[in-house]
């Protein structure tokens, strides 16, 4: 089942759902739109290989501030990027982000394989979703800190969660790179 925005505020009341810096804005009918935080993370060029068993990629990005006159991404950049919101979800409840429509027409990629939040993100402390961005456009695109970058859909589960989500990324406050050191593939 998918929430409208009458269930989202349902929920929020509720406490099944927090939403940190909320606006009423960023509502739709049946989703959350989410804002972009102004500290991206930048993937630089390497000759480095990143080993997924055991690479810490922190050292693959360079910290880049957005002030109100936007950022270009260029074609085949790649970041990371944070939402304003901080979000926590109880055992009830898990969430998929879906890009807005405007920039996929441009070819500016967000979350294109990442998009669950599994239920209990956030449950100890409201975090922040790490967008992945791609400019797959043969053009530049300027973005900007505080617009609204993605549709956060929220589900009700079957039946509430038995397990927490303990991952890496949880409790965070901005983006992170991937870190194979402490999450190896297997």
């Amino acid at each position: 089942m998918i929430y409208s925005n009458k269930n989202i505020f349902d929920k929020l009341d509720e406490k099944n759902i927090e939403i940190l810096n909320f606006s009423k804005d960023c509502m739709r009918s049946s989703s959350y739109l989410l804002r972009i935080d102004d500290k991206l993370l930048k993937m630089k060029k390497s000759d480095y290989v990143i080993d997924t068993k055991s690479t810490n990629t922190s050292s693959f990005f360079d910290e880049v501030i957005m002030d109100d006159s936007g950022l270009v991404i260029n074609p085949g950049e790649f970041y990371l990027g944070s939402s304003v919101e901080k979000i926590s979800l109880d055992t009830t409840v898990c969430g998929e982000l879906f890009q807005l429509s405007c920039y996929a027409r441009v070819g500016l990629n967000i979350n294109f394989s990442s998009c669950h939040i599994a239920a209990t993100f956030g449950i100890g402390r409201p975090s922040a979703i790490t967008f992945e961005i791609t400019n797959n456009s043969p053009n530049k695109i300027k973005i900007y800190p505080g617009v609204k970058l993605c549709h956060l859909r929220f589900h009700q589960q079957l039946t509430s969660s038995t397990l927490s989500y303990t991952g890496i990324y949880a409790e965070k406050d901005e983006a992170m790179a991937s870190n194979f050191e402490l999450k190896p593939a297997r």
